[in-house]
Protein backbone atom coordinates (compact mmCIF):
# COMPACT_ATOMS: atom_id res chain seq x y z
CA UNK A 1 0.00 0.00 0.00
CA UNK A 2 2.73 2.26 1.04
CA UNK A 3 4.62 1.72 -2.21
CA UNK A 4 1.44 2.27 -4.36
CA UNK A 5 0.99 5.90 -2.63
CA UNK A 6 4.40 6.45 -2.99
CA UNK A 7 4.28 5.62 -6.66
CA UNK A 8 0.95 7.94 -6.96
CA UNK A 9 2.48 10.60 -5.76
CA UNK A 10 5.92 10.79 -7.91
CA UNK A 11 3.63 10.08 -10.96
CA UNK A 12 1.13 12.84 -10.17
CA UNK A 13 3.55 15.51 -8.97
CA UNK A 14 6.26 14.83 -12.31
CA UNK A 15 2.89 15.19 -14.24
CA UNK A 16 2.31 18.54 -12.59
CA UNK A 17 5.57 19.49 -12.95
CA UNK A 18 5.53 19.09 -17.14
CA UNK A 19 2.33 20.82 -17.42
CA UNK A 20 3.51 23.97 -15.41
CA UNK A 21 6.28 23.67 -17.71
CA UNK A 22 4.48 23.59 -20.55
CA UNK A 23 2.25 26.77 -20.19
CA UNK A 24 4.17 29.87 -22.27
CA UNK A 25 2.85 32.26 -20.63
CA UNK A 26 4.83 33.84 -17.56
CA UNK A 27 1.64 35.03 -16.20
CA UNK A 28 -0.32 31.70 -16.37
CA UNK A 29 2.40 29.36 -15.51
CA UNK A 30 2.96 31.42 -11.90
CA UNK A 31 -0.73 31.01 -10.95
CA UNK A 32 -0.69 27.52 -12.42
CA UNK A 33 1.90 27.35 -9.43
CA UNK A 34 0.22 29.43 -7.06
CA UNK A 35 -2.03 26.91 -7.01
CA UNK A 36 -0.79 23.93 -7.08
CA UNK A 37 1.55 24.96 -4.23
CA UNK A 38 -1.58 26.18 -2.27
CA UNK A 39 -3.58 22.48 -2.75
CA UNK A 40 -0.49 21.08 -1.60
CA UNK A 41 -0.06 22.75 1.49
CA UNK A 42 -3.79 22.26 2.16
CA UNK A 43 -3.35 18.55 1.49
CA UNK A 44 -0.44 18.17 3.71
CA UNK A 45 -2.38 19.77 6.20
CA UNK A 46 -4.81 17.53 5.77
CA UNK A 47 -2.34 14.42 5.80
CA UNK A 48 -0.79 15.82 8.59
CA UNK A 49 -4.25 15.46 11.09
CA UNK A 50 -4.35 11.48 9.60
CA UNK A 51 -1.02 10.86 10.42
CA UNK A 52 -1.40 11.98 14.09
CA UNK A 53 -4.73 9.93 14.07
CA UNK A 54 -3.26 7.09 13.01
CA UNK A 55 -0.49 7.56 15.56
CA UNK A 56 -3.30 7.84 18.09
CA UNK A 57 -5.28 4.37 16.82
CA UNK A 58 -1.20 2.95 17.78
CA UNK A 59 -0.76 4.09 20.64
CA UNK A 60 -3.99 2.37 22.34
CA UNK A 61 -2.78 0.44 24.54
CA UNK A 62 0.75 1.10 23.95
CA UNK A 63 4.08 3.34 25.28
CA UNK A 64 5.50 6.41 23.62
CA UNK A 65 8.81 4.34 23.29
CA UNK A 66 6.52 1.12 22.36
CA UNK A 67 4.94 3.44 19.08
CA UNK A 68 8.27 5.05 18.35
CA UNK A 69 9.36 1.68 17.48
CA UNK A 70 7.10 0.23 15.82
CA UNK A 71 6.77 3.41 13.34
CA UNK A 72 11.00 4.15 13.33
CA UNK A 73 10.39 7.52 14.45
CA UNK A 74 11.58 9.14 18.02
CA UNK A 75 10.13 9.04 21.02
CA UNK A 76 9.75 13.00 20.88
CA UNK A 77 8.31 12.67 17.34
CA UNK A 78 5.43 10.44 18.61
CA UNK A 79 4.64 12.78 21.14
CA UNK A 80 4.62 15.36 18.77
CA UNK A 81 2.24 13.74 16.13
CA UNK A 82 -0.10 12.50 19.29
CA UNK A 83 -0.30 16.68 20.10
CA UNK A 84 -0.87 17.28 16.50
CA UNK A 85 2.37 19.24 16.12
Amino acid sequence: MYDDLRALTDQYMQAVRTRLAEIESPLTRERGARLVTDELLTGAKQAKLIRSAAVGELKQGRTLKQVAELTGLSVPRVDQLLKAK
